[in-house]
C-alpha cells in the first residue's frame, strides 16, 4: 500500500506531530524531510517552523542564501532557482555597468542577494516538500523510500564546484566585456569606443584634434555672447554639464567673470538651449567641461 504523507501540527503546548495514512513504510512528513535535508535538519526544522502548532510560514531569511546567492542554490540541488541567480544578476550587472548606470549595477546584486535571503527557506521547503512526494508516489516499502529519498536530497558538492569553477569563468569574461568597450580615456565617450578602430592613433594628431575640438566648442558656446556685449576686454569662463552628444543638462558661470548678472542670465539662458555636438569628435567628448570665453 503506498503512503500518502500528510503534515498536522500538535496539541496546544506547542508539540509538533505528523501523521501519515496507515501504510506500509509509517515515515511522517517530518521524518522524510529529515532524510532529504541530511544533518542539518535541526536547523531548517527552525526556519521552517514546523515544530510549531500553528504552522507559520517559514522564517524570511537565510544568511548562506543572501551570501552565497546562487552557489547555495545549486549546493542544496536547487538547480532550476541556482540558474536563475546565476544568469540574471551577473546579466542585468553587465548591462547597466555597459550603459555607463553603476549604481543600478550595484543596486541589481544587492536586491538579487536579498531575494535569495528571504525566499531561499520557503523555496527550499517546496524543494523537499516536492521530493518527498515524488518519492512517495514512485516507491513503496520504508527501505526503499529512505534510500531514494537520501538519493534525491542531501547536498551536491560536486555542483558547487562546478558552479565556482562556472562563477570564475563568468567574472572573467564579463571583465572583458566591459573592459573592451569602456572608456580608454577620461574624456572618451561611450558612442566613440563603439567604434573606435582596433589600431593605436598618433599621440601628436589626438593631441591636434583635441585642441580643434576645444576650439569649435568655444566657438559654439561664443554663439550664446550676450547681444550688444563686447568681446574684446571682456572674458567669462562657463562650466557645462552635457549628455551624449552633445545636450547641456546643466550651464554655470565661473569667476572671475567681467559679465554683469543679468548678462550672465541671458548667455547662459542661449547656452541651455544650444547644440554642443560636433560630427567626428566624439572620442573628446566630456560630460564635464570649462570653456573660457574671451576675445
Amino acid at each position: 500500500m503506498r503512503a500518502r504523507i500528510e503534515p498536522t501540527f500538535g496539541s496546544a503546548d506547542g508539540e509538533a506531530v505528523q501523521r501519515t495514512d496507515t501504510a506500509s513504510d509509517g515515515l511522517s512528513e517530518k521524518d522524510a524531510l529529515a532524510i532529504v535535508v541530511g544533518d542539518r535538519f535541526s536547523t531548517y526544522l527552525h526556519y521552517w517552523r514546523l515544530y510549531e502548532a500553528c504552522g507559520r510560514a517559514p522564517r524570511r531569511w537565510n544568511w548562506p542564501a543572501f551570501l552565497f546567492s546562487s552557489l547555495w542554490f545549486f549546493f542544496r540541488r536547487m538547480h532550476a532557482w541556482g540558474a536563475i541567480w546565476f544568469i540574471l544578476s551577473p546579466l542585468l550587472m553587465t548591462t547597466f555597468a555597459l550603459l555607463g548606470l553603476p549604481w543600478l549595477s550595484l543596486l541589481s546584486f544587492v536586491v538579487f542577494r536579498v531575494l535569495a535571503g528571504i525566499l531561499a527557506n520557503p523555496l527550499y521547503l517546496a524543494h523537499c516538500r516536492r521530493i518527498v512526494r515524488m518519492v512517495d508516489a514512485e516507491h513503496r516499502g520504508a527501505h526503499r523510500r529512505h534510500l531514494e529519498l537520501q538519493k534525491a536530497g542531501g547536498v551536491s558538492y560536486t555542483a558547487l564546484v562546478i558552479a565556482l569553477a562556472v562563477t570564475a569563468s563568468q567574472n572573467t569574461l564579463i571583465k572583458l566585456i566591459v573592459g573592451s568597450i569602456s572608456e580608454p580615456t577620461p574624456t572618451q565617450s561611450a558612442v566613440y569606443v563603439a567604434a573606435n578602430p582596433p589600431y593605436l592613433p598618433d599621440p601628436q594628431i589626438e593631441e591636434a584634434e583635441r585642441v580643434v575640438y576645444q576650439e569649435q566648442m568655444r566657438a559654439i558656446a561664443m554663439t550664446a555672447w550676450p547681444a550688444g556685449v563686447p568681446t574684446e576686454g571682456n572674458a567669462c569662463i562657463v562650466e557645462l554639464r552635457l549628455a551624449p552628444p552633445g545636450q547641456v543638462l546643466k550651464a554655470n558661470v565661473l569667476e572671475p567673470c567681467t559679465l554683469n548678472d543679468a548678462q550672465r542670465e541671458m548667455m547662459l539662458g542661449e547656452i541651455r538651449r544650444t547644440d554642443f555636438t560636433i560630427e567626428g569628435k566624439m572620442r573628446f567628448f566630456n560630460r564635464h567641461t570649462l570653456i573660457d570665453l574671451h576675445k
